[in-house]
Parts: structure tokens; sequence; C-alpha cells
């Protein structure tokens, strides 16, 4: 079954953006543009992990290094520093203070280093900043260091890249670049310098591949050791001749000799000049490096290398690649997604118009992308002669390209979408007929009048289910995940997305020891451990305790329990319990939210998602009510719960919809306010507080839950009729809810005929 494609608003009927093409959801279409006040040039960019993105670079006002930080839609991120810019001097010799890259700490600190002259001599410069764009004065007393491999002579030490090796307080920092002992630029060697958190060196060393070599790029792999890729000409001077890749030992010091034998390795691609331009590592180790070869022309170039060192055959048979733009082209950065397609971003010149940039998306066995373009390469003009310098993928899959354009002399960064942007499944349940009903949005964001299909995992069975959707086995199609309903044992199966009929997990008693247990259950699905996977989480309904249960389907079809504990502590509760996945924290790991189920008041626990597979699962908050005031103390049947980033600011909002007795009450709380800890404040300014139709008389409470039905990258939230109320649901787009009131704006769905439902629609 082929999933439909989402690309327009509900209400905006423009050209919808496809992959490939610019973000129009970020910056002016796709771009923007940020001026020092002189000739500024972007060099590098990183993504924080809340979805904001720091771009670093040089300025000639003052010749300091500038770093500018954006929202995720592309607007000045006014929290940085006052107006999201910020510039350091590093006080020594004017004209000449050049950034390079720039990389982020788990703690949010902003490392950017470069080079600077000191009366001749040139020597490595790295500059912290503190998430608030201020210097941070724990780092070497003012927030600058720097470093001269020749101790204070006349050398020239050339940094190009940066990495932060390891998290917290024993954390490093490793710079990467050329050292010339001679002075003359003649005899280079590979640098490689650690600091530590406070700026003072843990270690320094020089490698030589034999003649004159520039380091360009810097990774740190699952075992902390440090890989560097440069080039290398074994005769000697400046001119690049091969890529040259070293790896060394986590001490910062010692090759390792389990890379190609003795640490380092050389590889002539394509008989040119090669020049590296930067490295990415896949998962399991395996090295890509991205450059450009000069030979009859300039094109981009690319090799896949095991983690031993060898050519990665899987890579167009010899582990190798070159590709031409259509002109002069060279290639700055690398990226790898998480699904392994390859992105490599430059500057091409067709000597017709000004340089633009050039972006290159291959598969993962490096043929061109061609769900990225026609060939799997597009071109972007900022306005003038654009130079692009770095590039990374965020959260959503979309590209981030930093570089450089001659219109105004400024930092230029652009957008591209990077996935198929579609809509997700919608699964509904609670008609009496063991089915659900699964809708596909259209290409506006719209739910069809009629399901595509009926999921019926558990046979002729009278019971009601309840639903989850994700892709439990990796495939791309979101999968139906189904549990049955009080009345009958519980069960819970999981349908194959694909083809909505074949079993990927055959229905099973998720509870060993109580398999005769008749309450029911809910279930909720996301990826925890970032494997393309999404694990589902089955928890019990009414007589149950608040056990909370997750699971991974394994590739026979049975199941793993990756987690099982008590999601509200009081294991003597039983009224169950619900649950919702979400990135609450904004950190890009789905987070746990579960709330108590009936006879509960509406207490919540949320859990931080990097420790839920770990055994024993961290809360990000204390417990709290869903509902403050009144609410908290008299609504005794719960609250139903979905997390989406309604608002689209990185971080997953708590959706909450009454229990049954309550009105059916829609009530989402900002995740930024909820996992820093101020849920009061979270509740003081809801993103969304209202009912159903203006209906606050009715008890039969609403089931909600989140999807992107639209693909905008935003949740839209879906609500299910309560008890005893005919069966329907109603879809607001994300981008419609830009206040507490209900939007005017929604679509309604009547379901299974309209009939009254004793138990409600449930919806996933």
């Amino acid at each position: 079954m082929t999933r439909p494609l989402h690309l327009e608003d509900l209400e905006a009927r423009d050209v919808p953006a496809a992959i490939g093409t610019l973000d129009p959801s970020f910056g002016t279409g796709g771009l923007v543009r940020t001026t020092f006040g002189g000739v500024d040039a972007a060099v590098a960019v990183a993504l924080q992990a809340d979805g904001r993105i720091v771009v670093a670079g040089s300025t000639a006002v003052g010749n300091d290094f500038a770093v500018a930080r954006y929202n995720p839609d592309g607007t000045p991120d006014t929290t940085f520093a006052g107006d999201g810019t910020t510039t350091i001097d590093f006080e020594f010799v004017a004209n000449d203070e050049q950034a390079t890259a720039v990389a982020i700490q788990d703690d949010g600190k902003i490392v950017v280093v470069g080079t600077a002259t000191f009366a001749g001599d040139q020597d490595f410069v790295i500059a912290r900043f503190n998430p608030d764009g201020t210097p941070d004065t724990s780092f070497s007393a003012d927030g600058m260091a720097r470093f001269d491999f020749n101790g204070g002579g006349t050398n020239n030490d050339l940094a190009f890249g940066v990495a932060v090796q390891g998290t917290g307080p024993g954390r490093s920092i490793v710079i990467v670049g050329t050292t010339d002992q001679s002075g003359a630029l003649l005899f280079t060697n590979i640098g490689v310098v650690r600091l530590a958190d406070d700026g003072t060196v843990a270690s320094s060393a020089d490698f030589s591949l034999g003649g004159a070599e520039e380091a360009r790029g810097v990774a740190i792999d699952p075992a902390g050791r440090i890989v560097v890729v440069g080039h290398t000409d074994a005769g000697g001077g400046i001119i690049p001749g091969n890529l040259g890749v070293i790896r060394v030992l986590a001490d910062g010091t010692t090759l390792d000799p389990t890379f190609d034998g003795d640490g380092r390795l050389v590889v002539d691609i394509g008989g040119g000049n090669d020049e590296a331009a930067g490295v990415a590592l896949l998962p399991d180790g395996r090295i890509v490096v991205a450059g450009t070869v000069v030979g009859a022309g300039s094109n981009f170039v690319l090799t896949r290398l095991n983690p031993d060192g060898s050519p990665d055959l899987s890579l167009t048979g010899d582990g190798e690649a070159v590709f031409s733009i259509g002109g002069v082209d060279t290639a700055r950065g690398v990226a790898v997604q998480p699904d392994g397609r390859i992105v490599v971003v430059g500057t091409t010149d067709t000597g017709a118009a000004p340089d633009n940039f050039a972006v290159l998306r291959l598969n993962p066995d490096g043929t061109p992308d061609i769900s990225f373009s026609p060939d799997g390469r597009v071109t972007v003009d900022v306005g003038g002669s654009d130079d692009a310098a770095g590039v990374a993928i965020d959260r959503n899959g979309r590209i981030v390209v930093a570089g450089r354009t001659s219109t105004l002399n400024d930092f230029a960064v652009a957008r591209l979408i990077g996935n198929v942007e579609k809509g997700e499944l919608v699964a509904v349940g609670g008609a009496a007929n063991g089915a659900a009903a699964v809708f596909e949005p259209t290409t506006a964001g719209v739910l069809p009048a009629a399901p595509s299909a009926a999921v019926a995992a558990f046979g002729a069975s009278a019971a009601t289910v309840r639903t989850a959707v994700g892709d439990v086995n990796g495939d791309g199609f979101d999968d139906t995940i189904v549990t049955t309903g009080p009345g009958v044992p519980l069960r819970v199966a999981v349908v194959s997305g694909a083809d909505d009929g074949t079993l990927l997990v055959a229905p099973f008693a998720p509870f060993a020891g109580s398999e005769d247990f008749v309450g029911g259950g809910f279930v909720s699905a996301g990826d925890f451990d970032g494997d393309g996977r999404a694990e589902f989480v089955v928890t019990p309904d009414v007589s149950g305790g608040p056990r909370v249960t997750v699971f991974t389907r394994n590739a026979d079809g049975s199941t793993t329990v990756r987690a099982d504990f008590f999601g509200i502590d009081d294991p003597n509760f039983r009224g169950g319990a619900r649950t919702a996945v979400g990135d609450v924290d904004g950190d890009g790991r789905p987070d746990l939210s579960v709330a108590a189920g009936f006879g509960g008041g509406p207490r919540v626990a949320l859990y931080d998602g990097v420790t839920v597979l770990g055994g024993t699962p961290t809360r990000l908050v204390a417990d709290f009510f869903a509902f403050a005031g009144s609410d908290a103390v008299n609504l005794r049947n719960g609250a139903f719960v979905a997390a989406g980033d309604v608002d689209g600011d990185g971080f997953a909002e708590l959706v909450f919809g009454g229990g049954p007795g309550g009105a059916p009450r829609v009530f989402a709380l900002g995740g930024a306010l909820v996992s820093a800890g101020n849920v009061a404040g979270a509740q003081a300014a809801p993103v969304a507080n209202f009912f159903v139709a203006g209906n606050s008389a009715d008890r039969g409470g609403v089931r909600v839950a989140v999807a992107d039905l639209d693909g905008d990258h935003r949740a839209d939230v879906l609500a299910g009729s309560g008890e005893n109320r005919p069966a329907g649901l109603r879809a607001y787009l994300g981008a419609n809810i830009t206040g507490p009131a209900e939007p005017a704006t929604f679509q309604d769905v009547s379901l299974f005929g309209g009939l009254s439902l004793s138990g409600g629609v449930f919806v996933g």
C-alpha cells in the first residue's frame, strides 16, 4: 500500500513544498540572511537538541569570530545575547581572526574554533559561550583559549575542526588542524589538541602521513576514538594530492593500530588532486569522507571506510564515488542521515551565473537519491555569489546548509525538505466488532469520510479495541498496534501498515501471570532507542495496577520486554494507567508520560525517554495533576494523554483530555515549561484549553491523540467522542491552534455509523 504524500496545509492551497525544495516554514521561503555589519561569512552549523540552529563564522567588523542562533522557524533567538547574535574578539592582531568550526556540548555550551595571528605567529584559538551567548568564564577564565604547537615560537598552526569527546565535567574538546614547524607551510603535519573542560591542555600531538598534510575535519567514534580527515601531498608543498585519514585513540596521542594497521590511511580517488571537506560517522563505526577532486574538472568525491579502514564495498562496489554538480564544484561538508543516506554540500560555479549552494544526496549504496531530486542534486540561489560551508540534519530530516552570500556579504542559511512529507495514519477503535478503522490523510491533511481499511487482529470478536500507530518493524510504514478493551481477556497485536492485514505480532497476553485479566488495556508507541523501530507501551485499564510494560518486536514476530515498572507510585491503585510518547524535553529522544486511570485523580508522571529502557526510568519532573484547581480534586477518572509538538517549538506538548465523568476538555501544556519543572507556569498559560464544540455540560470525557496529518512537522490534535455519545472524531491542525480557545477551523468525521458507544471512541 502506498501512503499519500502530504504537501499542503488544510487552509492554504498554495503550491506545495516537496522533498528537495526549500522549506517554506523556515525564514523567508526557506532562507535566512544575517548581517553583523560588514563582510560576514558563515563557515559551520550545528543543531541543538531543542532544534535551535547555531551558525558560526567571522565578520570583518573588528575581524572577530561571529555566532548567530536561530529558532527552529529561522527567526533570531533573542534569548541568545539579546538579539540572536554575538561576536568575540581575541584582541591580538586585527584583520586575522578566522573561525572555522563549531560544536555544541551536552550542557548546551557552544564551542567555536579557528585561527588568529600573534605578531606573525598563527595559532589555534578557541572560544566557548554559555547557552545565553555570554562568554563562558569557567573556560580559561575569560571564555577564550590559545594553543601554539611550537610553545610560543613562530610557526603556522591552523585549526579547521572541532568535536566534543565525552559528556559531563570529564568531557574534552578536540581541535584538529595543521601545524607547520618550519614556518614555511611546506612540511605540515596533522595537529590534534585536546582541552579539558576548563580550557587547560589535556594532550597534544602531531602526525605525519609522509608529506605535507592538512586536517579538515574530526569526529568521535562510539569508542571515543578520534577520527581525523584531511589531505596529503607526499611530494611536499601545499597542493593537496590524496585524501588522508587517521584514527587516534581516546588519549589523543596514540595512533590506533586496528585502523589500517598503523592508524593511518591515504586514499587516491580518480587520479586527481583530492582535498578533504569533512567526515561523518555511522552508528556502526563506518567512516564517510567527502571532499573535492581537481583534475580535468572539479567534482565532489566520496569514500566510505569500514571501521578497520578497508573500503566499504557496499558503496558503489569499491567504496568510492565522484559526482559532478554541473560546474566547478567544491565540497565543504558532509552529514549522514539516520537511515544511512549521505548529504554532501558545497558550491558550484557554472561560469554562466554567480556561484550557488550545491546539495547532493546519495542512497546508502552511493547512488544518487532520486527521491530528493531527479538526479540527487539540488542547487540553491541565496541571492548573490553564494558559498556553502557546512551542513546538519535536524531530527525531522530537514537539511540545514550554512555559508555566505555576496548579497550584503551576509551569513546565509537555507533549509531544505529532506523527508517524504507524509501525514501519519490515524487508527480508531471503540465499536464492539474487534476491529480498528484506519484513516489515511489526504494530501491536504484531511481525513477521508470513510476509513481506508478495517484492521481486525482478533478475528471474529465482540471486543472493543484501543489503538496506537508506529513503525514497529522499520519498513517505513506506520503499523497499527491494538489492544482489546474490557470484557475479554487482554490481548495485544500489531498489524502491518504495508497492507493493513499481515500480523507483525500475533495476539498475545502482555502481562505474564495475568492471562485472564479482562479489564482491557491501552497502548502507545515511540522509538526510544533510536533504531528506526518503534517500541510499544502497554498498560492495563480499569481494575489493573499502574503497570507499564514496553515491548520491542523481533524480526521473527516475537516480542521482547524492554521495560516493566509501575508508572504511578501506588502499586495498590487499581484504575490502570494511560500513556503517551513524545519528546517533551526537546532532547531528540521521545519521553514517556503516564496518567492515572479510572478512580484516580488526573495524576501524571513524566519519564525521561533516555532512561525508559534502562530498567529504572528517571522522572523529568515531580508528579503533577494534569488539571489545576478544583479539577485536580474533583475529577476521579484520571485523564487521557497524548504528546506532540503542537506549536512547532521543538518540545512536545502534553495534551490532556478529561476522563469519563468530566467534560470534553482539551488542555495542552507547553513541553518547554513542563520539562523545566514549571508546571504551574504551563497551566497558567496553556497552549490549548477548550471544550470540544464548546460543550462544558457533557460528562462523557474525551479521548485525545496527536498526529501530523498535513506533514508540516507540527502535531495536529484529534479528539474522540466520549462515553455514550455518537461516535465521532474532531481534528484540529496544529497550525490553527494559535491560542487557548477552540480553533474556528476543524474537521468532523462521523465514525461507526454514528452509533453511541458505551466506552467512547479511542484514537491513536
